[in-house]
């Protein structure tokens, strides 16, 4: 393996160099990257501990070890072209580190097409948003398309591998709606309970069990265990099967395949259990990579609901983005009920229809062809030329394989490079600076990572503060909250959970989500990061920086 096809493989255009901060001269980073790729061996896979920032080996070291441990990452290079060429925002001049933390949120359009497309527009298409009242006007008002909409529809439901005779798709504000919605509608005098499998908090999952509450239903949650959290499956798969003995006991089961947060994966046959038990499945996709639909056998499953959000171009500082709610053709029925108007916000009944900003001569003459009726073949190719939805090819073109390959390789290399940050220690061993919450290097994880970062004392740092921190750099970090983790089990565990004893009520952690246009510069970066903190008087530092800049911004103000 050559150095030229490495450089080419990641350095062409967005790597071009080590950040400026690290001390090892050209020669010794030279003389590391030839050790590591002749030896075979990476320094994350040996016990190897860095206890600074400035022990911690350059942009281009760290990369070679990235490749030594994982080789198949080369072969993801067509990612980093089409990152260069069509998301060039995202590059490192920007010193944006783009981590998707708020879902799915796969993009419908390209950077270099939003810029084509949208003029002296701030998006490329406008919402227009109709309160409905029942399930069935909302079907019926998602069933009025335009060509634009129908174009739409086809091709996302497309990209999700849904069938359009099995499936109707409704368009929400976003993803929160899309649960308000259907917690709203969905039949619960009937089907009175609500089962969610959530690790942590869920903003939307909590308006869902808010409004249900409202209708006097008990929601139910599953347990979680400790480091791991994944499912305690005994305690979910008794819940699930009291509806087979009790007729009312069926209801909304809400499953999410993969925690949003920790990364934990889980398994498809509680889908199946849950059916098998009269219950209606609620499938949030919000967690999944942008292939990742492909490998749910949906003619096995088929959930009754599915809910995932879509936004219009990576990287905008205030995106045009949406919800999607797909409704089971056969389940339809379930959405029948009409709320009750005395706990019921109008508001949360909203549902959106997307037109486009754009006008063009062939938009012009395709919207009077279609009022004209023309025929569809020529009203096919025009849209052809106007409508491509590139963000959505993008993902196609790389396909499943490729990016399930690429997030692999860069989530595992960042969980195994955090947990070798050491603070120094004269006594015995090392105290870690990171402390991973969930999995770790397990193979079917997801592409979330949540961990703490703790001091040279044990003591862990408010993630509050490192989300701060970390925006201030430009980092996409986030404070994120584990919930519904049961006893911690063991006394040799107990340390690593510190706050174990509280954890069903409210944990707090740091959360890191890659997404199919990250790349090993957006890790080594958060990496390098983390590592500040191994300066024990780091926050500190940060701390009164802040106070003096405000301490500045009031004097200005008030000359």
């Amino acid at each position: 393996m050559s150095l030229h096809i490495i450089q080419e493989a990641c350095f062409s255009g967005c790597c071009s160099s080590p950040f400026s901060s690290h001390s090892m001269t050209q020669k010794q980073e030279e003389e590391l990257e030839f050790s590591v790729i002749t030896q075979g061996a990476s320094f994350i896979t040996t016990d190897i501990k860095f206890t600074s920032q400035e022990s911690l080996p350059p942009l281009r070291t760290s990369f070679y070890d990235l490749i030594t441990a994982f080789p198949d990452y080369l072969q993801t290079s067509q990612a980093d072209h089409l990152r260069s060429t069509e998301y060039h925002n995202l590059s490192c001049s920007s010193r944006h580190v783009l981590l998707s933390h708020t879902g799915q949120q796969q993009p419908l359009f390209s950077y270099s097409q939003f810029r084509q497309l949208s003029g002296l527009s701030n998006s490329l298409f406008t919402l227009s948003s109709k309160q409905v009242s029942s399930g069935e006007e909302m079907l019926s008002f998602a069933r009025e398309e335009s060509w634009f909409q129908t174009r739409m529809r086809k091709r996302i439901m497309s990209f999700m591998n849904l069938e359009e005779s099995e499936y109707h798709m409704i368009l929400t504000q976003d993803r929160s709606s899309a649960f308000k919605i259907l917690a709203e509608l969905y039949s619960f005098k009937t089907n009175p309970n609500l089962l969610t499998v959530y690790n942590y908090e869920d903003e939307a999952v909590e308006e869902m069990i808010r409004i249900s509450e409202k209708k006097g239903v008990k929601p139910k949650s599953a347990e979680f265990s400790w480091p791991s959290t994944e499912i305690v499956s005994e305690k979910l798969k008794r819940t699930l099967s009291r509806s087979k003995r009790r007729r009312d006991k069926r209801g909304l089961f809400v499953f999410p395949l993969q925690s949003l947060v920790t990364g934990a994966s889980y398994s498809y046959s509680w889908m199946s259990l849950a059916q098998e038990n009269q219950w209606h499945v609620l499938l949030d996709t919000s967690a999944l990579g942008s292939k990742d639909m492909e490998t749910l056998g949906l003619s096995l499953f088929q959930p009754d609901f599915l809910i995932c959000s879509f936004t219009e171009v990576l990287g905008q500082d205030d995106p045009t983005g949406f919800g999607c709610l797909f409704v089971k053709k056969s389940s339809s029925q379930a959405l029948s009920e009409v709320p009750e108007v005395i706990i019921t916000d109008p508001a949360n009944l909203t549902v959106v229809k997307a037109e486009p900003n754009w006008i063009t001569g062939n938009d012009e003459t395709t919207l009077e062809d279609h009022e004209a009726s023309t025929s569809a073949i020529e009203i096919e190719e025009d849209d052809k030329a106007i409508i491509e939805f590139r963000g959505l090819d993008h993902a196609d073109s790389l396909g499943l394989i490729l990016i399930s390959r690429r997030l692999k390789c860069l989530t595992l290399w960042l969980v195994r490079a955090l947990t070798c940050l050491k603070h120094p220690n004269s006594h015995q061993t090392e105290t870690p600076l990171v402390k991973i919450c969930g999995p770790k290097t397990r193979l079917n994880r997801g592409s979330s990572v949540s961990f703490n970062v703790f001091d040279w004392q044990g003591e862990k740092v408010d993630p509050l503060m490192v989300e701060r921190l970390a925006e201030r750099e430009k980092i996409g970090l986030r404070c994120a909250y584990l919930q519904k983790i049961g006893s911690v089990g063991n006394k040799k565990r107990r340390d690593e959970a510190r706050d174990g004893q509280n954890m069903s009520l409210r944990v707090s952690v740091v959360s890191v989500r890659l997404g199919f246009m990250t790349n090993f510069d957006d890790v080594f970066r958060v990496w390098e990061f983390v590592s500040r903190f191994l300066d024990a008087d780091f926050v500190e530092k940060e701390k009164w920086r802040k106070k003096a800049l405000e301490k500045k911004q009031m004097t200005g103000v008030i000359v």
